[in-house]
């Protein structure tokens, strides 16, 4: 009886451990919506002042410099995000994994990046998960 009792036991926390990984993605995806489609939600959900990175260009227009300010509370402006986070059918995302087993490592961080094609823009979101709440913790802006 008791070895029955260790071998459900063990079957039941391998399959919480593999549902971690799923449950967190589908946590953080509903979180990006509910960020980018709720402008107090997402404000109570960046980390103020909030880190904003950025390339300075000089008067000519040639050379950049790397600059970082600080972003407050007050002078916040919300940020809509890609198209498909405000539909309304026809949704979906474009998700890349790297394993064959379509699941994400177990972690409190996520980096959302919108790399462009030909066109210049490069900028991404940095998040973390502090005390099971997923907050804005940077922003990098590196577009032509």
């Amino acid at each position: 009886m008791k070895k029955i009792f260790t071998i459900l036991a063990f079957s039941f926390l391998v399959g919480c451990a593999q549902q971690s990984s799923i449950t967190q993605t589908g946590e953080f995806r509903h979180f990006l919506w509910k960020f980018f489609n709720d402008p107090e939600f997402q404000k109570e959900h960046v980390l103020f002042p909030l880190e904003f990175v950025y390339y300075q260009h000089d008067e000519n227009e040639f050379d950049a410099a790397l600059a970082t300010r600080y972003i407050d509370k007050e002078n916040w402006k919300t940020y809509t995000g890609p198209n498909h986070y405000r539909c309304e059918t026809s949704c979906f995302d474009l998700v890349m994994y790297d394993n064959f087993e379509r699941k994400h490592k177990d972690s409190n961080k996520r980096v959302l990046s919108f790399e462009g094609v030909h066109n210049g823009i490069f900028s991404s979101l940095y998040f973390e998960r502090i005390e099971s709440k997923w907050y804005l913790v940077k922003h990098e802006e590196f577009d032509n």
